[in-house]
């Protein structure tokens, strides 16, 4: 059995994968019941099986693949005389049910056969023994090109969360520069007004709210280097005023930032002496 899980080094909000595998099954090995907290998607190459779920029980033969939806029990197992060889993929981030339901998955139709060639694309994906991130989700989106059927995969009544989504990778995209709240709206040609709301309702905290402490975030990881100095990180992410960013990063993490470096500083010392 193969299996590689996979970190995502940056944040990737919209669909990511967590692990992907490939497996020669004995007979009649199953797995479960158990309960997923993520999407799972297995495709069959050879042999067969069953799956098992609250909606019933399917029959599964090569050339077809089955969903698993997270917070739902299932059950699957090969089959006894031909036991089935599959490759499977699991993922997470907002937007699976969209792609999952383009492909053409219900709960109430968990097998689809495969018609525009899903296997080979996943085939591609488990095959590659390259850990770089940018490959491995080229792949990935090779493998969801295929089971959309190449598909535009639209939002549709969740425009809301596509604003608020495009809001967040616009102020990642220009975390060292100056944002405003007007500016994301200009870019998504959006009232300011209807943004606001839109970002709080989905987010919990205001679009201003999230710009500043996701840019003190990123400082505080800057902080840890110590070559690089406080106005330093301070103008990394944006801040030309070091006054203004201390009194933020005082606020945020109730240290100043020459404190937090002491910290860091003096916990790392710890951590290196306790493992020697």
């Amino acid at each position: 059995m193969i299996v590689r899980y996979f970190k995502c080094p940056i944040p990737a909000a919209d669909i990511f994968p967590l692990q992907f595998g490939d497996e020669h099954c004995s007979p009649l090995k199953g797995f479960g019941p158990a309960v997923r907290n993520f999407y799972l998607i297995h495709y069959v190459y050879s042999g067969c099986g069953e799956l098992v779920t609250n909606t019933g029980t399917y029959k599964i033969h090569a050339g077809q693949l089955f969903l698993i939806y997270p917070d739902t029990c299932t059950y699957y197992r090969a089959d006894e005389s031909d036991p089935w060889h599959y490759s499977w993929v699991e993922f997470d981030g907002r937007f699976c049910q969209t792609f999952t339901d383009a492909a053409g998955f219900t709960p109430d139709t968990p097998v689809l056969d495969d018609c525009s060639g899903i296997g080979s694309a996943l085939r591609s994906l488990i095959d590659d023994d390259n850990s770089n991130f940018e490959i491995t989700m080229s792949l990935f989106w090779a493998f969801l090109a295929a089971l959309t059927h190449g598909r535009t995969i639209s939002a549709k009544n969740d425009s809301a969360k596509t604003h608020v989504l495009n809001a967040e990778n616009f102020i990642r995209s220009n975390i060292n520069k100056k944002i405003t709240v007007s500016d994301i709206a200009r870019f998504l040609s959006l009232d300011r007004s209807h943004l606001t709301r839109i970002f709080k309702k989905i987010n919990g905290i205001s679009p201003k709210e999230y710009i500043i402490s996701s840019k003190l975030d990123l400082a505080a990881q800057m902080l840890n280097n110590k070559d690089i100095s406080i106005k330093e990180a301070a103008a990394g992410v944006g801040y030309g005023d070091p006054l203004e960013f201390s009194k933020l990063f005082r606020k945020k993490f109730g240290v100043s930032p020459s404190e937090w470096r002491k910290r860091m500083y003096y916990e790392q010392s710890v951590k290196r002496y306790t493992s020697m």
